[in-house]
C-alpha cells in the first residue's frame, strides 16, 4: 500500500509540471514592420491600395567589411567582452557600423570624447559613424570600460 501512494504522488507532481511548464518555440518567429503611405484620392474606392514591398539590402559599409561586432562570449566572465575586430581600418567617408550582438548595453565612445560616441547601444541594435577626418580613433565602452578598441580611418 505505501508503495502505490508514493507512485500516485509522483505521477500527479509530473502531471502538475507538465501542465504549468512554459511552452517552447520549435521555431524563431522574425518580425518585418512595413509602413505604406499612399496618397490621398479625391474618390473613394473599394479596391484596397497597392502596398509596396519591402526589399532586403545590403549597405556597402557592411559588404565593405566595414562591421564591428561587439561580443559577449557565451558562459565567460564580464571582462572578456570585446569588440571584433579589435583594429578595423577604413577610408574617409566609409560607414563603419557596430552590431550589439549582446544581451546587455553597450557604447562605442571615443577616447578623446570629441570624435564619436554612440549612446547606448541596446542589444541586438546597431550604431553607424561615416569619418569624416583621417586619423586614428581608440575608443572604448563606457559602461565596461576594459572594452578597447582601435579605428584608423586613411584617405
Amino acid at each position: 500500500m505505501p508503495k502505490s501512494w508514493i507512485v500516485r504522488v509522483l505521477v500527479s507532481i509530473t502531471l502538475t509540471l507538465t501542465a504549468c511548464a512554459p511552452s517552447v518555440a520549435t521555431s524563431p518567429t522574425i518580425a518585418i514592420r512595413v509602413t505604406a503611405v499612399a496618397a490621398a484620392s479625391p474618390v473613394a474606392s473599394a479596391a484596397p491600395a497597392a502596398v509596396p514591398i519591402a526589399h532586403a539590402s545590403v549597405s556597402p559599409a557592411i559588404a565593405a567589411g566595414n562591421e564591428v561586432n561587439i561580443v559577449e562570449p557565451p558562459f565567460r566572465q564580464p571582462q572578456e567582452w570585446t569588440y571584433a575586430p579589435t583594429e578595423i581600418s577604413v577610408k574617409v567617408g566609409s560607414t563603419v557600423v557596430w552590431n550589439n550582438t549582446g544581451a546587455v548595453a553597450h557604447t562605442v565612445t571615443a577616447d578623446d570624447g570629441q570624435a564619436f560616441d554612440s549612446g547606448t547601444i541596446d542589444p541586438k541594435a546597431r550604431f553607424m559613424f561615416t569619418p569624416e577626418a583621417a586619423g586614428t580613433y581608440r575608443y572604448h565602452c563606457a559602461f565596461h570600460p576594459w572594452m578597447k578598441a582601435t579605428l584608423v580611418v586613411t584617405s
